[in-house]
């Protein structure tokens, strides 16, 4: 046996749970390997220790506590016994946790109620009714993109071409992009001429509910004249 082998049988050495061949060899290593024989020392010292120490006293009312717990498993299993019986335990159980969670939820949800049945009547004494439309009204266009106020025209090629431009609420131009299609024109010399023609051009914004706002419009250039497809 070597050394790893001997101490795996060290500790049941001890407690005399080892056969005698076992044993034996593993003695005969010990002979020879003062470590081997020194642990066996100390865990024959430690359970003597562990042996010789005063036993703990326990609680008083431990074994009456230990009867009533086994008192009322006894009676637990006794109620499962049938499948009517463990329908009605689950039952049981069930309303018993639905209680105990609705149970935190009950006051806060009965203030939200109360709360909100006060904030509806504070409204309610103050609503003049619905207000019916006039038959002559014209309905507010909802949306309306950007359009070109003014332009410089400015030659960019014989081909026309299309951008994704950026107006902000003042009509300003921020950004510009090349739509799917158009990417062969992503050139230096392309870009130049649109921004300088972006630079010299004006849009009326978009709206939205009649308030001017940002938004992308599709501008086509072509020699001699400007397109804003929307």
């Amino acid at each position: 046996m070597d050394c790893q082998e001997v101490r795996t049988f060290i500790s049941a050495m001890v407690d005399g749970c080892v056969v005698d061949g076992e044993r034996r060899e593993a003695m005969a290593h010990m002979d020879a390997c003062p470590d081997c024989a020194c642990r066996l020392r100390q865990i024959a010292e430690i359970r003597r220790g562990v042996g010789q120490a005063p036993r703990a006293s326990l609680p008083a009312g431990l074994s009456l506590r230990l009867r009533v717990i086994a008192s009322r498993e006894a009676a637990r299993r006794r109620a499962i016994n049938g499948f009517a019986s463990q329908i009605k335990a689950w039952r049981a159980g069930f309303t018993l946790w639905a209680n105990n969670l609705m149970r935190p939820l009950a006051v806060p949800a009965m203030g939200g109620l109360a709360s909100a049945v006060v904030l509806f009547s504070m409204v309610m004494t103050n609503f003049q009714g619905i207000i019916r439309a006039h038959p002559q009204d014209v309905p507010t266009v909802l949306y309306t993109v950007a359009s070109v106020r003014s332009s410089l025209d400015l030659a960019l090629g014989p081909e026309e071409i299309a951008v994704d431009v950026f107006v902000d609420e003042q009509g300003r131009v921020i950004d510009y992009a090349f739509p799917s299609g158009y990417g062969r024109y992503n050139t230096a010399v392309i870009r130049r001429g649109l921004e300088n023609s972006l630079l010299f051009t004006q849009f009326h914004p978009a709206t939205s509910f009649g308030q001017p706002t940002s938004g992308w419009v599709r501008v086509s250039f072509r020699r001699s004249e400007i397109q804003v497809n929307g």
